[in-house]
Formats: C-alpha cells, sequence, structure tokens
C-alpha cells in the first residue's frame, strides 16, 4: 500500500532510529526549559481604562469622565464591549475586543482617542492609564512585611525603595505591587479661625507652597570666562524654614505658614489596612514577565527573600498564600497521571496479549510519543499550564492506541505460522491505511479547537494543538517504531496459534450476525441510546456549569462595608471577623486586605488560607458552609464568598439589568434581588444598586457668588484642599536627600470634623478679602450612590447570588430564569451576565469546533478511501458516543462543563478510529472478492480485539482523571467521566452498529450508482466483486 512506510523501517531500521533519538532528544531538553504557570501566556483580548479624580463623586466621574471616554472608544475598530465601574475617585472601563481584533492597534487607537479628548476631561484628574489584559497581569503571591520596631511608614518605604529594587532585579519578576501601609508626608494642618483672621484660604496656601517652595533651573551664564548653569533654590530645607515661609494675604500683608497652622514631618491619612492574623502589616504582591515560569519566578524570589531577612534581622517576610503552589501541584498530578494512565494502559496489553515483549514495545510508543510533543510546545511558545497538562494527559491513552492496532495486527499475523519479521511487514502494510485515517481523524477534531473565537479560543489554542502534535508523533511511532522492534523483538513463543473462540466470542458472532441482516433494528436500538441520555440532558438530570468548583487551599470572601464607615472602625469589625474564623480547625491564617480613599473603604477582602488538603477532611466549598453563619454574625457588614468558577464577579449566578433610565435600572434590579432572596436555592444574594453612601453637598447661592465674586471653582477648590488636599500631582515638594515627599495642606483634623468649622471655611474672592463659605453657599447632608456600573455607554446593575450546597448551578439558574421580576422590565432590559453568558459562549465555540470537526473528518476519511460513502458509515458511531458521555457523567455525578465537552471532542476521534478499523478490513476484504456480509462478519471478528483494546487502554489512561486525584482533579473528573462512558458504550454498540449502517450505506450507494453511467475500462487485473447478498 501507498501507506507502507513501515516496510522501510524494517528493512533499514538505523535513519528511524536515529530520528526518534533526535526526537526524544530535543523533547528531553526542551521539558527542562519550559515555564511552569498556571494559565497560558494569552492575552484576554482586551484593555482598561483607569482614570482617577481625588474626592470626586461616581455621578460626577460618570458624567465628566467615563461618558467621554467611551464616547471616544466607540472609534477603536474591532470593540466587542465596553463596560466600566465607577467608584468614589476612580473610574475604570474595561474594553473587550471581538475575537479577530488585533489588541496591539486597537491599544494605540485607544491611546490616541484618550489623547484627543484630554483637554475635555477634568484638569485635577490624573493621567488615563491604559492597560492590557494578560494572564501574566495577575500577581503570583501575596506577602506581608513586618518590621521589629518600625513604623508602618518606615515599613511602606522598605517596600517601595529596598525591597522593589531588590526583587525587581530577579529575572523574571516584572513589579511589586503594595498593599496597605501609609507614605511619608509633611502636613500642614491650618487652623479656620486663623485663616478668617489673616484673610487667607486654604487653596491659596497650597498654590503659593507650591509656587515659592521648589527648585527651578534659571539658565545659564558665563563669568568669568566659565559657564555656569543657574538655578534658583526656593525650596525649603528643613520643617523650620517651612515654618517661617511667608503667605501673602488678599490686602497684601504676609503671615508666616507656621502662625496659621502646624507643619509635622509624619503620615498619610490611613486610607488602607491590612492584617495577618489579626496583626497589623503592610502586603506586597508579586506580578511575574510575560513568558517567564511562576514557578522558576518563585522559587529565585524565596531565596532572594531569604537572603534579605539574613541580611535585615529585624525584617519578617510572610507568605500570605500563593498560585504557585497549586500550580506546581498540578504539574506534578499531570506527570503523576501521566505515568499511571501508561501503566493501566500497558497493562490492558499484557492481559490481553500475555506476551511482555509486546507490553515493552506498546509501553515504549508513549515516552517516544510524549517527549518530542514537548519539544514542539517549545518550538510553539507554549508552556506546562493547566490546558497543556491536560492535554497531556488527555492524551496518554491516544499515544499507545496506534501502537497497540499494530502490535495486535503482527501478532495475528503471527499466529497464523508467519515468522516475526515477514508477520511485521505484512501486517504492517494491511493497517496502515486505517492507522493514518484514526490520526488523522484525531488531528482533525482538535486542530479547530485552536481556532475558536471568543474567550475560550485564547486558551484553546495551546490545547488543540498539543494534542494534535502529540498524535502526530504517536503515528509516526505506530508508523516507523512499533513495526520494525516488533520485527526484530517479538518472538513466536505462545503466539504459533489463534486461542479457541469463547462462550463471549460466540455471542458476539451471533450478536453480529443478526445486525446485518436486521441493520433497521439495530440502528433504532443505537438511536435510543443517543436520544436517552439527550433527555435527560434536556431535563435537568445532568447539571450544566463552566468549570467545576475545585479547591486551592484559599477561600475568598468579599466584604461590603457600610458606607461612610471610618476606616478604623471598620478594621475593628473584621479584626472580630478574622478570629471567629481562625477558631474554625481547617483555617491556617487569614489576610484582610481593606483599601479606600477619603476616610473610608466601600469593602474589603478577606483570603482565608487552609491547611494542607492532607490535614483536612474537609473541601474548600465545604468550608466555606461552615463559615458562612460565622460571617453572618455581624450586622450591616455583608459578607460573600468569592467562587473560583463564578468569573470576575465572584458570584455563581449573575444577572444584569441595562438601561438608559437610571431610577428604572436600579428598581428592577432591587425587585430581583428580593425575589432571588426568596428562593431556597440561593444564598449571599447581593445587588450593587443596593447601597447609598452619605455625602455632604454643597449648594452655591448664585446671587450672593455673584455680588461676593466667588466662582465656583474657587468654591470646590477651597473645601477640596482643605478637607483632603490637592490632587497627587499638583502637590507642592518638599526634598530630602533621596527622594522627595509631598507636603498636603488641610484643616486640622479635629476641625475637619467639624460641621460649623466647614462653614466657615474662608473661600478665595475675586473681589479681594476671603469670604466664609455659609456666606455663598448652603451645606446639608444627602446621600449618593456608593458605585455606578456602565455596559456598552448604558446604566448597568448587577445581581448576584451563590448556590445552596446540594443544589445543581443549572437548577438554580432555571430558578432564577423563571421569576418574573427576571424578565425585561420598563426602562430596563435584561442582558446575560457571569456564568450563563460563559456557557452560552462555551457551548456555541466547542459546538462550532465540534462541527468542523465532524466536516474535516469527513474530508480525511473520503481523501484516504476515495469514497463518499463509507466514511458516512465511519462518523454514524458519533452519536452512540456522546450518548455514553451523558451516561458517564450521570454515573460519575458530574456536570457538563467545559472539561466535559473536552472530553466530547477526545471521544470524536477515539470512536471514528473503532469505526474505520472495521470498515477499512470490510472494504479490503470486499476487494478481494467477499460478499458484503462475509466481509462483515469476518471485520467484526478480526477487528473486535484491537478495538476493545485499545478501549480498554484509554480507558485505563484516563482512569486517574476520572478517579479525580491530584489537586486540581475535580476539574477533569467530568472529563475523565465522559471519555470513559464515551467509550464503554460506543464500543459495545459500534461493534454491532457500524456493521448495520454499513449495509444500509452499501445499498444507499449501490441505488445512487444505478442512476450513474457506469464508465469501465477493462484490467485483467481487476479484482471479481461477487454479490453482496
Amino acid at each position: 500500500m501507498a501507506w507502507n512506510i513501515s516496510a522501510g523501517a524494517i528493512r533499514n531500521p538505523i535513519p528511524p532510529i536515529l530520528l526518534i533519538l533526535a526526537l526524544v532528544f530535543a523533547g528531553w531538553t526542551a521539558y527542562g526549559r519550559l515555564p511552569i504557570n498556571q494559565l497560558p501566556n494569552v492575552d484576554f483580548g482586551g484593555f482598561t481604562v483607569g482614570v482617577g479624580q481625588a474626592g470626586a463623586a461616581p455621578e460626577e466621574m460618570e458624567t465628566q469622565i467615563t461618558q467621554r471616554i467611551e464616547s471616544a472608544l466607540t472609534s477603536v475598530e474591532g470593540v466587542k464591549r465596553v463596560t466600566s465601574t465607577i467608584s468614589p475617585g476612580f473610574s475604570n472601563t474595561v474594553v473587550e475586543m471581538e475575537s479577530d481584533g488585533d489588541l496591539g492597534r486597537a491599544v494605540e487607537d485607544a491611546r490616541d482617542a484618550i489623547n484627543r479628548i484630554r483637554s475635555e476631561l477634568p484638569a485635577d484628574i490624573s493621567e488615563p492609564v491604559i492597560t492590557r489584559l494578560d494572564a501574566a497581569s495577575q500577581p503570583i503571591g501575596y506577602y506581608a512585611v513586618v518590621g521589629e520596631g518600625m513604623s508602618p511608614q518606615d515599613i511602606s518605604w522598605f517596600i517601595d525603595n529596598d525591597l522593589q529594587r531588590e526583587l525587581l532585579a530577579v529575572p523574571g519578576v516584572s513589579g511589586i505591587q503594595r498593599t496597605g501601609g501609609v507614605d511619608r508626608e509633611i502636613r500642614v494642618e491650618l487652623d479656620p479661625a486663623r485663616m478668617l483672621a489673616y484673610g487667607v484660604s486654604a487653596d491659596a496656601v497650597n498654590d503659593q507652597l507650591r509656587a515659592m517652595n521648589v527648585d527651578l533651573p534659571g539658565g545659564q551664564a558665563q563669568i568669568s570666562g566659565q559657564a555656569q548653569s543657574i538655578r534658583a533654590l526656593g525650596g525649603a530645607e528643613t520643617i523650620a524654614q517651612l515654618n517661617d515661609l511667608r503667605i501673602s494675604a488678599a490686602d497684601g500683608r504676609t503671615v508666616r505658614l507656621g502662625d496659621l497652622g502646624t507643619i509635622t514631618d509624619a503620615a498619610s491619612d490611613m486610607n488602607s489596612v491590612s492584617r495577618y492574623n489579626g496583626q497589623p502589616v503592610v502586603g506586597f504582591a508579586i506580578l511575574r514577565s510575560r513568558g517567564a515560569s511562576e514557578v522558576q519566578v518563585f522559587d529565585r524570589m524565596d531565596e532572594r527573600l531569604r537572603e534579605i531577612e539574613r541580611q535585615r534581622p529585624e525584617i519578617e517576610v510572610r507568605e500570605i498564600f500563593s498560585t504557585v503552589e497549586f500550580i506546581r501541584g498540578m504539574h506534578e498530578s499531570s506527570i503523576h497521571a501521566l505515568i499511571e494512565g501508561a501503566l493501566l494502559a500497558c497493562l490492558v496489553v499484557f492481559l490481553i496479549l500475555r506476551d511482555w515483549r509486546a507490553t515493552l514495545i506498546a509501553a515504549a510508543a508513549i515516552p517516544l510519543s510524549i517527549f518530542p510533543t514537548f519539544a514542539a510546545i517549545e518550538v510553539l511558545g507554549f508552556t506546562l499550564n493547566m490546558v497543556t497538562l491536560i492535554a497531556l494527559a488527555l492524551v496518554t491513552g491516544v499515544l499507545v492506541d496506534d501502537a497497540i492496532v499494530e502490535i495486535e495486527n503482527i501478532v495475528r499475523h503471527m499466529r497464523m505460522g508467519k515468522g516475526a519479521y515477514p508477520a511485521a511487514l505484512e501486517a504492517a502494510d494491511e493497517i496502515g491505511l486505517a492507522v493514518v485515517a484514526t490520526t488523522g481523524a484525531i488531528i482533525a477534531v482538535f486542530v479547530p479547537v485552536s481556532f475558536m473565537e471568543g474567550g475560550m479560543g485564547v486558551f484553546f489554542r495551546e490545547f488543540g494543538l498539543t494534542v494534535a502534535f502529540a498524535a502526530l508523533f504517536s503515528l509516526i511511532v505506530a508508523r516507523l517504531i512499533t513495526p520494525m522492534m516488533s520485527a526484530f523483538f517479538l518472538t513466536n513463543k505462545a503466539h504459533d496459534h489463534e486461542a479457541k473462540p469463547g462462550v463471549l466470542t460466540h455471542a458476539y458472532r451471533d450478536t453480529l450476525s443478526w445486525s446485518i441482516r436486521n441493520p433497521w433494528k439495530t440502528i433504532g436500538v443505537g438511536l435510543g441510546v443517543f436520544i436517552v441520555p439527550l433527555v435527560l440532558l434536556i431535563v435537568g438530570v445532568i447539571p450544566a456549569v463552566v468549570i467545576p468548583r475545585f479547591d486551592a487551599g484559599v477561600i475568598q470572601a468579599r466584604v461590603e462595608i457600610p458606607p461612610g464607615t471610618p476606616v478604623l472602625q471598620a478594621d475593628r469589625v473584621l479584626q472580630q471577623m478574622s478570629a471567629r474564623i481562625r477558631q474554625t480547625p481547617e483555617v491556617e491564617g487569614v489576610f484582610t486586605a481593606m483599601n479606600g480613599s477619603d476616610g473610608s473603604a466601600p469593602n474589603a477582602d478577606m483570603f482565608i488560607s487552609l491547611v494542607d488538603r492532607g490535614d483536612r477532611n474537609k473541601s474548600a466549598y465545604a468550608i466555606q458552609q461552615v463559615l458562612r453563619p460565622v460571617l453572618s454574625e455581624f450586622p450591616d457588614y455583608r459578607a460573600a464568598f468569592v467562587q473560583d468558577q463564578g468569573g470576575s464577579s465572584g458570584s455563581d449566578i449573575t444577572v444584569q439589568f441595562v438601561g438608559q433610565d437610571p431610577a428604572a435600572v436600579n428598581a428592577a434590579a432591587d425587585r430581583l434581588a428580593a425575589a432571588m432572596g426568596r428562593l431556597p436555592q440561593l444564598t449571599d444574594v447581593r445587588s450593587t444598586s443596593a447601597l447609598r453612601r452619605p455625602e455632604l453637598q454643597i449648594r452655591p447661592r448664585q446671587e450672593d457668588m455673584a455680588r461676593l465674586g466667588v466662582s465656583a471653582s474657587a468654591l470646590a477648590s477651597a473645601i477640596r484642599i482643605a478637607t483632603s488636599g490637592d490632587a497627587e500631582q499638583f502637590l507642592p515638594r518638599y526634598d530630602l536627600a533621596d527622594r522627595q515627599i509631598p507636603i498636603r495642606v488641610t484643616l486640622r483634623p479635629d476641625r475637619r470634623s467639624d460641621l460649623d468649622a466647614l462653614r466657615s471655611l474662608p473661600v478665595q474672592s475675586q473681589l479681594g478679602e476671603p469670604v466664609r463659605l455659609d456666606a455663598v453657599a448652603d451645606v446639608q447632608f444627602s446621600l449618593g450612590e456608593a458605585a455606578i456600573e456602565r455596559r456598552d455607554r448604558e446604566r448597568a446593575v448587577t445581581v448576584g447570588a451563590n448556590v445552596v450546597p446540594g443544589v445543581e448551578l443549572s437548577t438554580a439558574q432555571s430558578a432564577v430564569t423563571n421569576l418574573p421580576e427576571a424578565q425585561n422590565q420598563p426602562g430596563a432590559r435584561l442582558a446575560s451576565a457571569g456564568q450563563t453568558e460563559d456557557f452560552a459562549e462555551m457551548t456555541a465555540s466547542f459546538g462550532s469546533a465540534m462541527l468542523w470537526g465532524v466536516i474535516l473528518i469527513y474530508i480525511v476519511l473520503v481523501l484516504l478511501f476515495r469514497d463518499f460513502f463509507q466514511p458516512i458509515t465511519i462518523m454514524t458511531a458519533l452519536p452512540l458516543s456522546i450518548g455514553g458521555a451523558f451516561l458517564g457523567l450521570i454515573i460519575a455525578n458530574q456536570p457538563l462543563s467545559l472539561f466535559a465537552f473536552i472530553g466530547l471532542l477526545m471521544l470524536m476521534g477515539l470512536v471514528t478510529k473503532n469505526s474505520i478499523l472495521l470498515v477499512d478490513f470490510a472494504v479490503e476484504r470486499m476487494h478481494h472478492g467477499m460478499s458484503r456480509n462475509a466481509a462483515l462478519m469476518e471485520a467484526g471478528m478480526q477487528r473486535a480485539r484491537p478495538i476493545i483494546m485499545t478501549t480498554f487502554a484509554m480507558s485505563g489512561g484516563m482512569l486517574p482523571a476520572a478517579l479525580g486525584w491530584g489537586v486540581d482533579g475535580t476539574l477533569r473528573q467530568g472529563m475523565g467521566a465522559a471519555v470513559i462512558g464515551g467509550l464503554m458504550l460506543s464500543t459495545l454498540l459500534s461493534l454491532v452498529f457500524v456493521p448495520a449502517m454499513f449495509v444500509l450505506i452499501d445499498r444507499l450507494e449501490r441505488w445512487v450508482q444505478g442512476f450513474l453511467p457506469k464508465p469501465h475500462i477493462p484490467d485483467a487485473d481487476d479484482p471479481v466483486r461477487t454479490p453482496a447478498e
């Protein structure tokens, strides 16, 4: 045959041996260089635009900043969705791109668009920051620094200066993000009464400090024949000099700065607090460079931290939690699963063939295929991550399948009385087309996965190509190495005759004969096997999720703090929460982080580290249920657990209302949140519209302002600087030997909390003397929005909830969907979000990939068999595998998830392989003159053993995944259950279903040929075909 390259390898074994040794060596060296990461090095298909404005309310930022940025971004090509979140003082806009969009160009276009509208944005905002979203931007570890005898200010400077300098020198570390702590500042705290007495306003003091306390270049001069630069040195060198600085009043008088208030070298206001197990700490997160190995970076960084601790005995750096241990465990469990699956597959070969030599030949196919795959992974720029490791675990059984088919066929020829050498030559020639076709089918299934669109396609590009290359290398081994090793290594001992058929063989012969004589009845049984599990899926017996719950050893809880609660008061409550949580035996430590502004924080995050999995008998999800009543003990503080599979919102179920009318959108969301709270299937129900924060609103009186010469900008500037200081970029600076620190001008702390003091605050007048604030404006209490969400340039409100234990996500989702409040409301429409949207995208992406896989399989089979009809026979076994996969999920109590879909894709290739073995043998026998029915009977009897061997070998390879071994075992269980269930059922049925379908397709082909002309050129070598029946 044209596919018999094996004969050349058998007759001249040195070239294929050298080829495979070169590939194995390349893979061995590549494996040591491959980065080990949690996720692929991919862009998430989008970018963010962040803008800060100190002290600004969400309503003002929405109209003055966010809406203008969103409008500007409409000029960027390829934008799929724009969502914005506005909190006090900060606006964050996330732009999601279409799958075929050019992200690099989009970022540049967005930067140009923002620059064009910069003049339309408020002057006191921080410069907009555009950041690409990629996997490398996620921190790989969180740490806390404790310094004996050091203040939070000293520890903060140590992290920002010394630690950052040391760690950025570590290869692969791209950044350090500090959490908590305070910055050193020069505090100028003014007395309102003195300012009124001297006729000076807070903003005037700030402006004069910025203009006077500065060193500036003054040009150059040439004196006495030498060139000298000129510097104007106005900066104060000591706090005493700052005290003596003269401030000009509106009437021309000057006053010492020290006479207006107190000046101290202190720290910034505490707007963020971090604690570990109740002790105050200053934390930091580590970011890695794109392309760097998370495990290697973590190990290098840990070594550098231990070295820093030896050099600075007063410093202790504690690891709070890290993703690296999970990644390391995931890598180890994948390698173990690969080895265990290979051993189980080899055990299957030995039990059936009872030949240790044949078993070793089959076993050799696994390392000879897997190591070249590592080389391909490196050449393609991939890493060892969750996606590629799952791909390698999935192909464990596939790698040995081709070798099993080759060996079994060789052994069959040896049992006909042939020696190992001629048996290998003839068997390899006979089976060549089937082996190439089966591998081509697997490659045809998985290559489309690499080109899936949307967020799923970004991740699974590496998955599809890894499986395809592993299958390709297994084909090379099966065609070149396995026959060659069999020819020189196998012996005729125990293979001199065929074993007598047993009871099962006779039963199969009778069943096969009946199916060939009754094809329509057989097809009806097959359709029933496909339809019943499908109905069970539709009625909800099989739950559906995107990603199953898994145990990463860390639980995250998000706590909503009552709006307006001072940071220190909220910190006391969080300490009490942390203490109660640490009473749970499975909890190792609790890290709390609260970041806010202007003296309050909207929420806090709690990271609960659990003891090692081997030291506890509860999963992370079960521990969440234990801790839920604990967190509910604190009134007004709403805590909810962030689910790892819940997307960015962190909730199992997410529903979003969108509309132009904020009041209508908020009302619709509130009604839905109330209705969801009454559902027994849900807990942790939260709406982003539920909380409003207290405000102190200044309402100018236009007539008084015009009469006294006060502008709205002067009014806002005076109150902002007096209460919180100027924007960061406009603060005056104080020069130290090694850095500059800001000078913050504000009122005294006790006066900032005095409403009468605020009313008497001096405001600069264009007519001369400052006037009191209450002379031109009214001061009143009110409520404002704590945060604002937007989606595609409209207001949005998100309602999220978690599912109670024992309730499937799909069941709870259906309950929410059926609520009257979950329908479109006047002025508000429902938009998909969270896992609902993710699952729809997942099914669409995988559905498209499976459709293309079917088309490509058919094309491959038509090209190989040179027939348009019999490839249809081969592919009719696909529905049986899907029914078996669903049945496997039901038996294993696993949901239909992302990884179960991966198993379905693999099944498409594997089941096609079984059908190819049957059809190829039958077609060959018919070409040699055998009748159709006789050919099918012989094909079934001769090919049943390799089909059963490959099925059991693949099932053995997937058994570790189905049993959920390893730290990420729960992620793979659905995949393993789907593959094993689909293989077992489809193999049992395809052995009788495919021959029956062959009969019907052959009848169809003959009927169609009756309408076509039959050109024929007589040839003496043409085989004589006998009637089919």
